[in-house]
């Protein structure tokens, strides 16, 4: 994931450590235990908790450990998430970018003094960090701190940098007045729905306000009439009073819009608001711009061939509004861009089946575009893209209404059976079916013996008797059933 491009090795174990524990049930664990089910050398493993556990009580969090060599553990997600982001806060790699924004004058050796580690261990700590930014076209100058490139892409970077590690509230150490900026979100919120977090927006507007100051000029965008929106007569009268250059003025409106508009993802489709992304796409369809003629191509096979017309109005727009959003998002340099939705951890869906089924249908469908006129650049950027769009229509993959029927076979502890029937009836996508017949056709069978399947062929999930939290098994793969219908 995205943040652990700032993580050590040693940081990212104990990340790891928090992964591997939510499997585990409340309660007292020793450590030469949990060190021999994860494979790990006692003493290095004992350690790594130490550490973690300092850096717990720093954040005023609950400990982890009781005795010398011994944990209580509870998940906490609340605990996870607060830890993950102290970890990123407070990297090397974080605070030579947040360094690059705020202070561009500071150099190398003066970091390097500052944090205490050498440039050889800074410019060490930063690579992976570079590679990420060598992809999306960005050049870093190590001894200057300065990002080069593309200046829509580099401001999405820092845009996305500050969201993942504080949600934008390290500008407080940034010496710099927004109170112009403050000024402009109350305007703006107090006149329009927007569908994007305060917080957001005002990281946003203030990344964009020091690039603006630090001469960093915005490149004339790829997209052309991103000025219709509604927003647009505030934006100008705020941007009209930093900058001077009119060309600019209407390049950062463009972008704003484009910021608010069309960078975030959408998860829902209301009705009653105007949707500028829409309204774009439609009039360049209808002038036949070769980008938007893709898009409507894409759609249409997504949602005719790959989800066989299921979707409903609402989600039809949604799939639509995400499509249009990659592929404009992908155009501005016509190579992989920095998006927020990716500061997740998404290998848990890159490795699920269902994306395993997608990708290669998504990545050829691709291939065939770039084979368009003005559309060459597709074909370089084909697995970043294929990727974006593959995690952003899984969860329409995932919600859609084809019935499985699961079989519950002779689970004797009533108790058992009671919670299992509950949690089924939660999913509107299942149909029980208890004691099935023999020749009854069935998806799934549960049961606590596989000796007591009708056939020894069958698909089945064995309810623990010791441990009945089966929740976090069970679900994907029902969900895995159900899409493997979907693709038969």
């Amino acid at each position: 994931m995205f943040r652990e491009l700032f993580l050590t090795n040693q940081q990212q174990k104990k990340i790891h450590f928090f992964k591997l524990m939510e499997g585990y049930p409340e309660g007292e664990y020793s450590v030469h235990t949990l060190s021999h089910k994860f494979e790990c050398n006692y003493q290095s493993f004992l350690q790594m908790l130490r550490e973690l556990n300092e850096s717990l009580l720093e954040l005023n969090e609950a400990p982890l450990f009781i005795e010398t060599s011994k944990i209580y553990w509870k998940s906490d997600p609340g605990r996870s998430n607060r830890f993950l982001i102290s970890q990123v806060k407070h990297s090397v790699p974080y605070r030579f970018i947040v360094n690059s924004l705020f202070q561009p004058e500071k150099s190398l050796a003066d970091f390097s003094k500052e944090t205490y580690v050498s440039e050889s261990t800074i410019l060490r700590r930063m690579h992976p960090l570079i590679d990420y930014l060598t992809e999306c076209g960005i050049q870093l100058n190590f001894s200057k701190m300065e990002l080069t490139g593309h200046e829509a892409v580099i401001r999405l970077f820092y845009i996305k940098t500050l969201w993942s590690a504080s949600f934008g509230e390290d500008l407080a150490k940034c010496k710099f007045d927004f109170t112009a900026e403050d000024n402009l979100i109350r305007d703006l919120m107090s006149v329009f729905s927007l569908h994007i977090h305060p917080k957001l927006l005002r990281l946003m507007l203030c990344v964009c306000r020091l690039r603006n100051e630090q001469k960093k000029y915005l490149n004339e965008a790829p997209f052309d009439d991103l000025l219709f929106s509604q927003s647009t007569q505030m934006l100008e009268i705020y941007l009209s009073k930093i900058l001077d250059s009119s060309v600019q003025v209407k390049r950062n409106i463009e972008f704003f819009n484009y910021l608010i508009y069309y960078y975030p993802y959408c998860v829902k489709k209301e009705p009653h608001l105007v949707n500028p992304l829409m309204i774009y796409y439609n009039r360049n369809v209808e002038e036949r711009d070769p980008l938007c003629l893709a898009i409507d191509s894409f759609y249409r096979y997504c949602s005719g061939e790959l989800l066989q017309n299921v979707l409903g109005e609402q989600e039809e727009k949604i799939l639509l509004n995400n499509i249009a959003r990659t592929f404009l998002g992908y155009s501005i340099q016509k190579k992989k861009i920095p998006l927020l939705f990716e500061t997740g951890n998404k290998e848990q869906f890159v490795q699920s089946e269902l994306y395993g089924r997608l990708y290669p249908a998504i990545k050829k469908a691709i291939k065939k575009l770039s084979r368009r006129r003005k559309l060459e650049w597709l074909a370089r950027v084909n697995d970043s893209l294929s990727k974006t769009l593959c995690l952003s229509l899984l969860p329409l993959f995932i919600a859609n209404d084809e019935k499985i029927r699961v079989g519950l076979v002779s689970i004797p502890n009533y108790l058992y059976l009671q919670h299992v029937v509950k949690f089924l009836n939660n999913l509107n996508f299942i149909e029980i079916v208890f004691q099935p017949q023999p020749d009854e056709p069935i998806d799934l069978f549960i049961t606590t013996f596989k000796e007591l399947l009708p056939s020894q062929n069958s698909d089945y999930y064995l309810i623990n008797v010791l441990n009945a939290d089966y929740t976090s098994d069970l679900l994907p793969q029902l969900l895995a059933i159900q899409n493997e219908k979907r693709f038969a």
